[in-house]
């Protein structure tokens, strides 16, 4: 009796022990040709993925893998391209990726990579063009107060509320709107008014782009339309056409000098006078995020108007069509600060004042930017 129950129990178990060898082999199929032996001393970066999944590509969750593992050796595959432009710019790691990179149709078309570290001009925000081709969204503000001894006008201030636009199509070549937005003037002399401004678009071009030395040369040229409220003393005239010339270059001690200049060439010399303009801009580095700006604008009137029987002029955001402006020369200077909040965030802002004799419409100006940079 008891030998047949041990003989029982026996085939039981051996019954039970090949019903799970079947199901291991069902479900476990090897490879050789998947399997690569590594050096239990290989770098995590040196692991690679061999066989059939080499075949389809790399998928996200093995980028994400490898990242974790080793991220420093990341590729940024699933936030950013790879930059292709030598020591001035890497790829960066996948956690300094911001809004900037998941906003849809501005982030099509990125800006050069090459020169990021570069400042754009605050100071004259119109007319002082920045040489990079930048894919950007800056809003402007400027207040200016305007001088007690101005004829006709007297002691005042002019508020301007902007959003300009930049779209770069490639490393060279550019879209830029430099100017729009709302005006409000409060003067002792015509009251308060408020209205919009005149739009003013165009492109740029980069002529030299040499990356090693950090050195750019671009040419454009941009057009005023006379869409604007007359109140404000804008929408006067047939339109301005303004070609340019900007360049910059970053020097040894990682500061950075721009300088353009350009001409304002009305369609109707009546209305608007004819000028040319010129700006200096140099930010030096305080810290990796902050930077100190000094800038320096003038304008040199060339040809007077005929709208209006006075001696000065409205600078780089109106034109009055003076009629005894030929020859005038106004000069300011402008310091301030740049802050990067991030990659592609930055805020800007300087306090400008003339330094030549002639004020014109400003005693003093306060710019303040706020810049997303794509």
């Amino acid at each position: 009796m008891n030998i047949k129950l041990v003989c029982s129990a026996g085939a039981a178990l051996v019954f039970n022990m090949l019903a799970v060898s079947a199901q291991a082999d069902e479900y476990t199929v090897f490879d050789s040709s998947d399997i690569e032996l590594v050096s239990a001393t290989t770098e995590p970066s040196e692991l690679q993925l061999t066989g059939t999944e080499n075949e389809v590509g790399t998928t996200p969750d093995a980028v994400f893998t490898a990242y974790e593992a080793a991220p420093e050796a990341a590729n940024c595959q699933t936030c950013q391209s790879a930059c292709s432009c030598g020591q001035y710019c890497q790829c960066d790691t996948c956690q300094s990726c911001t809004l900037c990179d998941r906003i849809p149709l501005l982030n099509k078309f990125p800006s050069d990579p090459c020169f990021k570290h570069w400042v754009m001009p605050v100071s004259n925000p119109v007319w002082s063009i920045d040489p990079r081709s930048l894919t950007y969204v800056r809003g402007v503000f400027v207040n200016q107060m305007i001088d007690s001894q101005t004829p006709v006008l007297g002691a005042g201030d002019l508020q301007v509320y902007a959003l300009q636009l930049g779209i770069a199509l490639n490393e060279r070549l550019s879209i830029i709107a430099v100017k729009d937005g709302f005006n409000t003037l409060q003067t002792r002399g015509l009251g308060n008014s408020h209205g919009w401004a005149d739009i003013a678009l165009g492109i740029k071009y980069v002529l030299i782009r040499d990356v090693d030395n950090q050195f750019l040369l671009s040419t454009g040229i941009i057009y005023e339309a006379h869409n604007g409220t007359t109140s404000v003393f804008q929408g006067n005239g047939q339109g301005i056409w303004n070609p340019y010339l900007t360049g910059g270059k970053e020097l040894a001690n990682g500061g950075h000098f721009i300088a353009n200049a350009g001409f304002h060439l009305p369609a109707d010399d009546f209305d608007n006078s004819t000028s040319f303009w010129y700006s200096l801009h140099y930010d030096h580095p305080l810290t990796e995020k902050l930077s100190a700006l000094a800038e320096m604008n003038g304008i040199v009137y060339t040809k007077s108007g005929g709208a209006l029987p006075v001696n000065f002029e409205g600078g780089d955001w109106i034109n009055l069509g003076a009629t005894n402006v030929a020859g005038n020369n106004f000069v300011s200077m402008a310091f301030g600060a740049d802050y990067k909040i991030n990659e592609c965030l930055s805020f800007a802002g300087v306090w400008e004042f003339p330094i030549s004799n002639r004020k014109d419409l400003m005693d003093s100006r306060t710019t303040v930017t706020l810049t997303l940079t794509f």
